[in-house]
């Protein structure tokens, strides 16, 4: 009898123990769906962590609205039926991501910092925005109207902005007639022939030259025009150092064609190296 009830014990003993570790592993397991459901509610579904505020600075011309709208869309899309937006969320939003999507959205943005502060819970987006150097215009066969379609582009030669038709010499205006279409957002694939343009630029209002209107690219060509505002052209080779033929021009002008003469000139062609032909 004694060896039966010494089983019998340790049976009850063993299914006590299992009884304990299913409480515990049920305990265990609901805490952690408690906790898990609580932090859902906290993080996707409750206000305690969303953004307050947005703080907008170094903006001059675009709008702070247009930032705070664009900022806005972006951290309230929502997902999963439209009950969660995750990017309201001050741990979730991502700098990275909404800066990149000011670069596409915005092109008169030339750099965008975001920073957050998770205790206040403040999205700081502070603004640098493109300063112009030029003045680009397409060939009017190109636009659908009749006037020229043309934009402001930046030291980075991308083009940001419409822009009136122009001439003048506060900008470095391009009448472009290569049959090349661009459009806001684009950059200009030619870095060498910006530079032959603006020195070009440079050098005419150091040496005083000629009042010029703008220049021109005519197509499938190595050289470019300057359109003065007397009507007639300059013709200049791209391939050849861009000094050395407008101080040829300063000369043949104070030498050979007096004011009365220049104004019947059809252009002054440059492009043959140690040579100036003008008609």
């Amino acid at each position: 009898m004694a060896k039966y009830y010494g089983y019998g014990y340790r049976d009850e003993l063993k299914l006590k123990r299992k009884k304990r570790k299913i409480r515990f592993a049920f305990l265990v397991v609901s805490s952690f769906a408690v906790l898990t459901g609580f932090l859902a509610y906290a993080l996707f579904f409750s206000s305690w962590f969303s953004i307050k505020e947005i703080q907008v600075s170094g903006n001059k011309e675009l709008s702070e609205s247009e930032i705070r709208e664009l900022a806005d869309k972006y951290i309230n899309r929502t997902y999963f039926l439209g009950y969660i937006k995750p990017f309201s969320n001050i741990f979730f939003v991502s700098s990275e991501g909404l800066e990149e999507s000011f670069r596409k959205k915005m092109a008169q943005i030339d750099e965008v910092d975001i920073s957050k502060s998770i205790f206040k819970k403040y999205l700081v987006i502070e603004i640098k925005e493109r300063e112009a150097v030029g003045i680009w215009c397409g060939s009017t066969s190109l636009t659908t109207s009749l006037e020229q379609s043309c934009f402001y582009f930046d030291k980075k030669m991308a083009l940001f902005k419409s822009a009136p038709k122009f001439s003048g010499e506060v900008f470095l205006v391009i009448e472009d007639g290569r049959n090349r279409d661009f459009k806001v957002g684009d950059v200009f694939d030619d870095a060498e022939l910006i530079e032959k343009l603006s020195s070009a630029k440079f050098f005419l209002d150091e040496l005083k030259i000629v009042d010029y209107r703008n220049f021109f690219l005519p197509a499938g060509s190595f050289e470019f025009w300057i359109k003065t505002k007397d009507g007639w052209s300059i013709y200049l080779d791209k391939e050849t150092d861009i000094a050395t033929q407008l101080v040829a021009l300063k000369k043949i002008l104070e030498g050979k064609l007096s004011a009365d003469r220049r104004q019947r000139l059809e252009y002054i062609d440059l492009r043959v190296n140690g040579r100036v032909y003008y008609k």
